[in-house]
């Protein structure tokens, strides 16, 4: 991952300007001629250039600082993780940056950029859905750094992931088990890597029924007055779906709250699963029922994978895919039925734990 890194001397030579006329356009403190600051910004970008603003105060090896590029901690399982990235930090003296990228890739570049301007060891990114430049960045740096959650398909880092594939798939599975034929899922975009893998498992499970069974994918891009109008029609409909998945907790409370506005019985017509496992999931009524992501075992792993970078950097990329757990509660009936007993469908979902799930893989 190691590559040579521009210089201010380069960034001058490349914009036909003195050493001192970059540093004015790096500080703000000295004005410069717009002109001269524009062929200063080009060199900047085409060179990669980053400016150690945190060496100016302290000239050392190493910041014990390192960064973390979420998109938000607005739903239960990222705020796990992200404080479980605190805890394992501080257990071995690290400091934690955080930055938010909110699912833009522009905000993704520039909060990265951020970060290495202060010269964190390494980083954690949870990528957008489009993180091509984010990832040459850091690349062209040679910032230590793991990628999380949803899968790229850069062999350049470190990767832990979810098995989203066959956790859908079992999922589904399990609701065709209990009699649904009419299976909803409700993602934010369909653009996402980890997104496209969970209709894939969909249909996996979809096709190897023994039984006809549809699925429809509602995509709503974070437009909730949208996503309202389409469940409300789609759920009055004569061929409305028995079973809901959804993709993160938020999505579940808007679920959860839609079907009470309809005056809809959950489960008695429609069942309602969720990715993540908010507090709240156990003390609403019915209780929702989770597919538990695991995010305590992501963040030990990720740590463990960014410690072994920033040591060894040109140790071999390695790939941790993980699975979640399936937790089946009252909000899923088995059709025609009254709701299922949590003990009977949630027999095989397993106690939280921090340690890794029942199966790791390394690719």
């Amino acid at each position: 991952m190691t590559r040579t890194k521009a210089t201010i001397s380069d960034v001058a030579k490349h914009a036909k300007v003195s050493v001192g006329t970059v540093s004015h356009v790096l500080t703000g403190i000295v004005p410069v001629s717009s002109k001269r600051q524009e062929r200063v910004l080009k060199a900047i970008e085409a060179l990669h250039y980053v400016p150690n603003f945190h060496a100016r105060g302290l000239r050392r090896a190493q910041t014990n600082v390192v960064g973390i590029c979420i998109p938000h901690v607005s739903t239960a399982y990222l705020n796990t993780v992200s404080e479980a990235l605190e805890d394992v930090a501080a257990a071995d003296g690290y400091s934690i940056m955080h930055v938010f990228s909110r699912h833009d890739p522009a905000a993704e570049l520039r909060r990265v950029r951020d970060l290495l301007n202060y010269r964190v060891d390494g980083m954690v990114l949870l990528p957008s859905t489009s993180p091509e430049k984010t990832l040459d960045l850091a690349y062209q740096n040679g910032l230590p750094m793991v990628l999380i959650d949803r899968p790229t398909g850069d062999r350049r880092f470190d990767q832990v992931i979810l098995d989203n594939r066959k956790t859908t798939r079992d999922a589904a599975r399990r609701l065709i088990e209990l009699g649904h034929r009419r299976l909803m899922f409700i993602c934010r975009s369909r653009g996402r890597l980890s997104t496209r893998h969970r209709i894939e498992g969909l249909n996996a499970a979809r096709r190897q029924a023994r039984v006809a069974v549809s699925i429809a994918i509602v995509e709503y891009n974070d437009d909730e007055a949208a996503l309202a109008h389409t469940l409300e029609g789609a759920l009055r409909a004569a061929d409305a779906p028995t079973a809901v998945i959804v993709s993160n907790s938020h999505q579940a409370s808007l679920m959860l709250g839609t079907l009470r506005r309809l005056d809809i019985a959950c489960p008695q017509r429609v069942s309602v699963l969720g990715f993540d496992d908010p507090d709240w999931s156990e003390i609403v009524t019915p209780r929702l029922s989770v597919i538990r992501q695991p995010a305590l075992a992501i963040a030990d792993q990720a740590w463990t994978l960014l410690m072994r970078r920033i040591r060894h950097p040109h140790a071999a990329i390695r790939q941790v895919a993980l699975e979640a757990q399936i937790d089946f509660r009252e909000s899923i009936a088995r059709v025609g039925g009254a709701a299922n007993d949590a003990k009977t469908v949630g027999e095989n979902s397993l106690p939280r734990t921090r340690g890794v799930p029942h199966r790791a893989r390394f690719d």
